[in-house]
């Protein structure tokens, strides 16, 4: 009898086994995001060799993930291919320790979707008056005192909400795609959906730890369709300071002309006047900016492109940067529609402006920060840039003129990066990790 109710035990449990992802399919979502947490606490905590061997025998429990990052299929070439290939803490020039604290978001995503690209959140940092403040995508605002995660004792990372009157829901057409500290205020960009358009919107409000009441600083009028893009950075331009801010986004393989069209505000790095709030169009030609630099009149922008093609860009007032007419990406292949589309391969004899650097094959490009030489005295006038799928920091040197890059360093995170600040108190860089949730304290290994 006992051998019976033995075998009857272990056929339950195996078909319980069986059925564990349609078992996971029917729960609500607050128990999904429960599970999927256990699940990746116990999952982070195994050894690489057994991550490996999950991985071989296609157990992925992340398998969604994985099929998006392409590397679910192991290859031995991979292994082989790895000559003077160094993780962290090694580098090219030091050793650098990357610590990493989770974010307690409260609200979730307003969808019912549960995918693997729907796991991680976007959000992104910023630094105010010693204060860590975090914005996720669905307007959820929180912050930290900075001096928490140079403690030696970190039990106490809680993070504190900052109530808003901004509702974004975190969704395709209502959601936050860039945040800025300029002064005593926050600017965050974010769309609203009317009349069948993603409208692209700029708020403002004083800085207030308690409680942010936004204001409209900037609405486009232009329509969007998938729009991403929404840096913004402080620029003195023609003696008047106002934001520089990027719009752009569109449907796989399916280009439109609004990049090429003065009378749209898509696909084009834009002006705004603090004052006046007079709009200007200051580059076109753009696809997907995701990141931004300025400094005097130097201004860096960085730009996701289709299949292939990331763009560094020198951007100057007036200049054309090819999209949608030339890229060094191509179509989509796994996307049905407009699969043979093809783009001009040269920028410059086409009248458009050449990026200072093209990635080939793309990177999943995101912000770029420069870094004090301070901060390594082997990195002298570097820039540190973040990538999301590629999951990597690129250490870049630029030459004098910021034409081209004399050389690059990536530097393997294994985690989507998002947003980078650098903190000049602690000389650390601060890393929005969105795949977990997590922020990255990055910070050289000082030798006693």
């Amino acid at each position: 009898m006992k051998k019976i109710l033995f075998i009857i035990s272990l056929v339950i449990i195996f078909i319980f086994l069986l059925n564990l992802k349609n078992i996971y399919k029917i729960l609500p979502v607050e128990k999904k995001v429960v599970v999927k947490n256990f699940v990746l606490e116990k999952y982070e905590n195994l050894s690489d060799k057994s991550k490996i061997l999950i991985r071989v025998l296609n157990l992925e429990p992340f398998k969604q993930l994985q099929i998006r990052y392409k590397r679910l299929n192991p290859d031995i070439n991979n292994l082989n291919n790895d000559y003077n290939v160094k993780f962290l803490p090694l580098t090219q020039t030091d050793k650098f320790n990357l610590s990493k604290y989770k974010i307690n978001f409260k609200k979730e995503k307003n969808t019912k979707n549960d995918t693997g690209y729907g796991f991680f959140k976007p959000f992104f940092i910023e630094i105010f008056n010693d204060n860590l403040i975090v914005v996720n995508n669905n307007g959820e605002i929180l912050f930290s005192p900075l001096d928490k995660f140079f403690k030696k004792n970190k039990d106490n990372l809680d993070f504190k909400t900052i109530k808003t009157n901004l509702k974004p829901d975190g969704t395709q057409n209502s959601k936050i795609m860039g945040t800025l500290t300029h002064k005593e205020k926050i600017y965050i960009s974010h769309i609203n959906y009317e009349n069948n358009c993603q409208i692209y919107n700029i708020s403002h409000a004083n800085i207030n730890l308690e409680n942010l009441i936004f204001e409209n600083f900037f609405k486009s009028k232009s329509c969007g369709e998938n729009l991403n893009a929404g840096r913004m950075k402080v620029l003195n331009f023609n003696g008047s300071d106002g934001l520089l801010a990027t719009i752009g986004g569109e449907k796989l393989n399916e280009p439109s002309g609004k990049p090429q069209n003065l009378n749209s505000d898509i696909g084009k790095i834009i002006f705004i006047d603090f004052k006046t709030k007079e709009k200007k169009i200051y580059s076109m030609g753009h696809r997907n900016p995701q990141g931004l630099f300025v400094e005097n009149d130097l201004i860096i922008a960085t730009e996701h492109g289709p299949k292939g093609g990331d763009e560094i860009n020198k951007i100057i007032y007036g200049k054309n940067y090819g999209w949608p007419i030339a890229s060094y990406g191509k179509a989509y292949d796994h996307v049905n529609k407009n699969k043979d589309k093809r783009y001009l391969k040269d920028h410059s004899s086409n009248n458009f402006k050449e990026p200072i650097f093209s990635f080939v094959p793309s990177i999943g490009i995101s912000e770029i920060i420069k870094i004090p030489n301070k901060f390594s005295t082997n990195w002298h006038e570097n820039f540190l840039l973040a990538s999301l799928n590629g999951g990597s920091l690129y250490r870049i040197k630029f030459n004098t003129t910021f034409e081209k890059i004399i050389y690059k360093e990536r530097i393997f995170v294994n985690k989507r990066i998002r947003d980078l600040k650098y903190s000049d108190k602690y000389n650390a860089v601060i890393l929005a990790l969105e795949d977990w949730k997590e922020i990255g304290i990055l910070n050289q290994i000082i030798k006693d």
